[in-house]
């Protein structure tokens, strides 16, 4: 009699412990910034707002939270807000982006066709923004040829950043001599100059005469 109460009794005392034993929790997620960022509910509505009125051809910068990214914005010299950019066509109904980028794992990368909810995620970004150029239906088909020819090339990032070379293109190069391509006009955009090193800063890309913007979007933080 004496044991079975003092089992009862350790069974009862340690019932917590013993139910989780049997029924494991799942181990808690930490709440880091990306991940408030994306399961806020405002952004996740916010970030799909601009996806049924892009058009093909259109400009699509973003803001990247990490350390690259805030490498990236700090070249530029007018708007220091965005560090990425592609080119939006709608394929199969569904708006998709052609960008060129690296990473650590992969600073030679393919150039790359995400879906434009992908390419604009609250998780990897703070906001983000759809431009457009004052160009014809025939060069913005022709952009789109460009872009489609860049991918089967399987053109690289270019991660020493030559604008002199057309094999490898960073992501504001890609965009920039495809519309090169596309217009037929080689000063289609302007250049951002340091000593003697010129690049296509983000900002060279929509602080142009004539652009548009379409949307812009800053995600809750």
């Amino acid at each position: 009699m004496l044991i079975s109460m003092l089992l009862i009794f350790a069974l009862v005392y340690n019932r917590r412990l013993i139910a989780q034993w049997i029924y494991p929790q799942p181990p808690s997620v930490e709440q880091t910034p990306n991940a408030v960022r994306a399961s806020n509910l405002w952004n996740r509505i916010h970030a799909d707002s601009c996806l049924k009125i892009v058009k093909d051809g259109d400009l699509v910068v973003r803001s990247g939270s990490d350390a690259i990214s805030a490498l990236f914005k700090s070249v530029n010299t007018r708007n220091k807000t965005y560090s990425h950019a592609g080119l939006i066509f709608i394929e199969n109904g569904y708006p998709f982006v052609y960008h060129s980028t690296g990473t650590s794992g992969d600073p030679e990368a393919l150039l790359r066709r995400d879906s434009l909810n992908t390419f604009i995620h609250p998780y990897d970004n703070t906001g983000y923004a759809i431009y457009r150029y004052p160009i014809s239906r025939i060069q913005v088909k022709r952009l789109h040829d460009v872009a489609i020819q860049y991918f089967k090339e399987r053109r690289r990032f270019d991660p020493y950043f030559d604008l002199s070379t057309d094999s490898a293109l960073y992501c504001t190069e890609f965009v920039y001599k495809a519309l090169k391509d596309a217009t037929g006009n080689k000063n289609f955009f302007t250049t951002t100059s340091a000593g003697n090193f010129s690049f296509v800063a983000v900002d060279d890309l929509f602080l142009k005469k004539g652009v548009k913007m379409v949307c812009k979007i800053g995600y809750m933080q």
